[in-house]
C-alpha cells in the first residue's frame, strides 16, 4: 500500500488534515500524520519506509531524503522549494512540488494582524497609532499581495488607510 507521511512541526488546521486524509484514504493509500516533532530524528525515522512526503517549513534535508528508501514524491504546503534540499532530490529521482497561493489568504490576513500589532505598539499599553490615514505599500504583486489589497478594499471602503 502506498504511504503519505504528513509532516509539520507547525500542524495544519484540523479540516485541512481531515480532507487530505480523506483524500488519500479514498485513492486506497495510508496517511500517516507526525506533528509537533522536536527532533529532526522524528522525520528522519518517520519518512523511512514512506512514499510521499507533504512538509510546511520542514526542512527536508539531504539526511532526510536518503533516509526515505521509497520516496517518490515531496510536496512543500506553500510557496518556494527553500526547504527542500533539490540536489539530494534530483539525484535520487525524487519529484518536488510545491502548493504556490494555497496559503495566500492566511498570510495576507497575518499581515493585517501585524500592521494592527505595529501600530498599536505591539499591545505593550504604550500609545500607538492609528492605520487611517496612512499609505499601505504593497511590495510585490503576487498571491498575497493581491489578497492584502483585496482585504484593504473590505476593510477600509475602498479608501487610503
Amino acid at each position: 500500500m502506498t504511504k503519505v507521511l504528513i509532516a509539520t512541526e507547525k500542524p495544519f488546521a484540523a479540516t485541512a488534515v481531515d480532507g487530505i486524509k480523506k483524500t488519500f484514504t479514498d485513492a486506497g493509500f495510508e496517511t500517516i500524520l507526525l506533528e509537533k516533532y522536536t527532533d529532526p530524528n522524528d522525520l528522519i525515522n518517520a519518512v523511512a519506509d514512506v512514499d510521499a512526503l507533504i512538509i510546511r517549513s520542514d526542512k527536508a534535508s539531504r539526511q532526510v531524503i536518503e533516509a526515505g528508501k521509497k520516496l517518490k514524491i515531496i510536496v512543500r504546503a506553500g510557496a518556494g522549494f527553500d526547504n527542500i534540499d533539490l540536489v539530494a532530490a534530483t539525484e535520487k529521482g525524487i519529484v518536488a512540488m510545491n502548493t504556490p497561493g494555497q496559503n495566500s489568504n492566511a498570510v495576507a490576513e497575518l499581515t493585517f494582524g501585524m500592521l494592527v500589532f505595529m501600530a498599536r505598539a505591539n499591545f505593550k499599553g504604550g500609545s500607538g497609532t492609528e492605520l487611517k490615514g496612512k499609505k499601505l505599500g504593497i511590495h510585490a504583486y503576487g498571491n498575497v499581495g493581491k489578497n492584502v489589497r483585496r482585504f484593504k478594499e473590505v476593510l477600509c471602503c475602498k479608501t487610503r488607510f
